[in-house]
């Protein structure tokens, strides 16, 4: 580990910079119950107040950090992550989500009598591309007990790396596989695209298989065919001018109404 003096002797932005990997350093270490030098925190941050980098504002936001710290207000982790955020942001490298800690950093829930509920819910992914949006949805999906994931060709891969990394690990918990939408023949499907039915009135199936579309152009129409033959369309009600939101998102209001529907 570096010394506060030699962290010193660095150009501000180089010594900001190794002071965000050290903090995160920390912060992997306490997910695994490895403490860090207590002292050598409170020193780093009396460290980074010295830097003559920071406005008025980010100053007193450092400041609020240690204060909160040391009356112990904040924990040693949220106290690193604080701290290591607020510098990233003022060097412009705010991290992506991908990029954030692991789900087993966030407060345990108490799950001694929760029960995993293997629910006949399935879902086709028609041409979604990013990655990123890959991993929320395996992460949705195990949420609400989906029972598998089919991908069309046209899919980015769940085990892309920022797909893995979104999805916190879901994408090892989830079922899936890589098929063409005649995959969904003689199943109950429907599919979530504009121009169908309230989402609050929509009569879902207790089985069945619901069709996500592209990010640009929405569900294909060999699949929109197939979702008209059967359970038809799902719409969720709008009211800003974009018409639009991200297919994860939709995704999960879709799923908490399909799941709540008899819970």
């Amino acid at each position: 580990m570096i010394t506060i003096r030699k962290l010193s002797k660095l150009p501000p932005v180089s010594a900001l910079r190794k002071t965000t990997r050290l903090l995160q350093g920390f912060e992997i270490d306490l997910i695994s119950n490895v403490y860090p030098n207590t002292i050598y925190l409170r020193d780093l941050i009396d460290f980074i107040l010295l830097v003559d980098e920071f406005s008025e504002n980010e100053l007193q936001s450092i400041k609020k950090i240690k204060l909160n710290y040391e009356n112990n207000n904040c924990g040693v982790l949220r106290t690193c992550n604080n701290l290591r955020h607020l510098l990233l942001k003022h060097l412009n490298e705010e991290p992506a989500d991908w990029d954030l800690l692991p789900l087993n950093s966030a407060p345990k829930r108490n799950t001694q009598d929760i029960k995993h509920k293997d629910l006949p819910f399935k879902i086709y992914l028609d041409d979604i591309r990013s990655p990123f949006n890959i991993g929320s949805i395996f992460r949705t999906a195990e949420s609400f007990g989906v029972g598998k994931i089919f991908l069309s060709p046209g899919s980015s891969s769940p085990e892309h790396k920022r797909a893995r990394r979104s999805s916190m690990g879901c994408t090892d918990i989830v079922p899936w596989e890589n098929c063409d939408y005649s995959r969904m023949e003689g199943e109950n499907v429907f599919a979530l695209e504009l121009n169908g039915d309230p989402i609050e009135h929509f009569k879902f199936p207790d089985k069945g298989i619901a069709i996500l579309g592209s990010e640009e152009l929405g569900v294909s129409p060999e699949c929109l065919k197939l979702a008209n033959k059967s359970y038809g369309r799902v719409s969720i009600p709008l009211a800003g001018t974009k018409g639009s939101i991200n297919v994860s998102v939709a995704f999960g209001i879709l799923m908490y109404n399909w799941y709540s529907r008899d819970v």
